[in-house]
């Protein structure tokens, strides 16, 4: 995978953690807070995966 492809999971999980912050809160702190928290969420997440297909691919 090229690394380029990665600058496309920015804006995604920017705009991803904003929406989703918005409909849990109705007030900008928190929703920033609130978009913070599930931006290193999906992070991690995904890392996690990463690593996960990483490991696998080195083994088959």
């Amino acid at each position: 995978m090229n690394i380029n492809y990665l600058w496309y999971f920015v804006p995604l999980l920017a705009s991803v953690s904003l929406v989703y912050g918005a409909t849990r809160q109705e007030r900008m702190r928190p929703i920033l807070t609130h978009a913070l928290h599930t931006a290193g969420w999906i992070t991690g997440f995904m890392a996690a995966i990463a690593v996960i297909l990483q490991i696998l691919d080195a083994f088959s």
